[in-house]
């Protein structure tokens, strides 16, 4: 878990960033990291919050896009 949120902090949120792009931007020794353990990461964590659709422009109900608090 404290891996995780290492990998986590290492991560450019400049921009708010998809799961799937958090995923293949954060690897463990070329090894790709589980996605329900990141989803529960940053379910978790206070320093990151879900994005809402309109803040990204998307006429989804519902998207899986994250940013830095």
């Amino acid at each position: 878990m404290d891996t995780v949120e290492k990998r986590l902090e290492e991560l450019d949120f400049s921009q708010p960033l998809s799961l799937r792009n958090i995923l293949r931007r954060s690897y463990i020794d070329n090894k790709q990291i589980n996605k329900k353990l990141m989803l529960y990461t940053l379910h978790k964590s206070k320093k990151y919050r879900n994005v809402k659709p309109l803040e990204v422009g998307s006429n989804k109900h519902r998207v899986n896009v994250w940013a830095r608090n």
